[in-house]
């Protein structure tokens, strides 16, 4: 699929703000916890994003009254973490740093509706960030660091920007796939195109290739566009995605079908990690202290399930003091799930 891609469509290999995030009108299909919908403790997953908000509000520091530490959020999407920190913390400052023009207007626009003060986004990329030397007491990253076309650029950053004693908090995708390769495709509609989407996954090297065709939303390309759209709905699913198979329809005959319709044909390469490996890169950019703990969205995640499936009826006052309590555990306890990185004290 990639060879035929290559050839049907040739790309231009641009980062993953122009590749995705700039093309899809909304993250999550407007489904974030606090920021598009209010908690709701019958959900898994609102256990598993308020959980780790409170593991990332865990690692600010102590400090006087009428002082107010500062939180750099890289690539927040739509806004998540950056605005419900925030919220969380009414007495820090919360910078959202977003290298897509569009998810950071869609940022500013939820932060307003929400009436969120204390945090401000901009577009910036990570490997060049407008933030002034050792002005950040907590640097968080959800599923983004990952994102970065040099990632050890963005942690060189990071370091730079943290001031001394100050934590890096990361959550990423632990690169462990069931077998050497996996492909899978996407049938999207963006803002203003209909998008097909495939994404080659390699164990190692750890790397993904995510390849976008953008098309009309209306002519021959968006009927094509359409029934691929049906058939996929039957198809075995991985990682959120349509699983490519030998000989599936969603394959290289699709491409045939849909590259002369196509307006644009993108592509980003990006780095994958083990935990081991990420420790590493973050050591060598001058990190003192890096460990590992548990992942505290799933330890979050799973508590959820549970209660869901019994039954448990929860307030939302007793939900947020139950996934504050698991996602401070979680972030003390040592694991693979996520990392934090801080920057010594001897720098002072």
């Amino acid at each position: 699929m990639e060879r035929a891609w290559q050839e049907l469509a040739p790309v231009s290999w641009v980062d993953s703000s122009q590749a995705n995030y700039d093309l899809l009108p909304f993250q999550r299909y407007r489904q974030l916890p606090f920021v598009d919908i209010p908690y709701d403790p019958r959900r898994e997953e609102h256990w598993a994003d308020a959980s780790r908000i409170a593991d990332f509000v865990s690692w600010l520091p102590t400090v006087e009254s009428g002082e107010r530490s500062t939180v750099l959020d890289i690539g927040p999407g739509d806004g998540w973490p950056s605005i419900p920190i925030a919220d969380t913390r009414e007495d820090v400052r919360v910078i959202g740093l977003e290298p897509s023009s569009r998810r950071t207007l869609i940022c500013k626009r939820n932060a307003r509706r929400l009436n969120i003060n204390n945090v401000c986004f901009l577009m910036a990329s990570a490997m060049k960030m407008p933030i002034a030397d050792e002005s950040v007491d907590l640097v968080t990253a959800s599923y983004s660091l990952e994102e970065v076309t040099d990632s050890q650029q963005a942690m060189r950053e990071i370091y730079r920007v943290l001031r001394p004693g100050g934590f890096f908090r990361v959550a990423y995708q632990q690169w462990d796939l069931p077998v050497q390769e996996l492909e899978s495709v996407s049938l999207l509609e963006g803002d203003s195109k209909l998008l097909f989407q495939y994404i080659r996954r390699v164990r190692e090297p750890r790397l993904e290739r995510r390849y976008t065709l953008a098309l009309g939303m209306d002519g021959p390309g968006a009927v094509i566009h359409r029934e691929a759209l049906i058939t996929s709905a039957s198809e075995p699913r991985v990682l959120g995605e349509t699983r490519l198979d030998p000989g599936s329809p969603l394959g290289p005959n699709l491409l045939v079908q849909l590259a002369s319709y196509a307006t644009s044909s993108l592509a980003v390469e990006l780095r994958r990690w083990t935990t081991d490996e990420l420790i590493t890169d973050l050591e060598q950019v001058g990190f003192s202290e890096v460990w590992g703990t548990l992942h505290s969205g799933e330890r979050g995640r799973v508590y959820g399930r549970e209660q869901i499936a019994e039954d448990v009826e929860i307030e939302l006052r007793d939900f947020n003091v139950l996934a504050e309590e698991i996602g401070v555990r979680a972030a003390a306890t040592e694991g693979t799930g996520m990392v934090t990185a801080q920057r010594s004290l001897r720098d002072f």
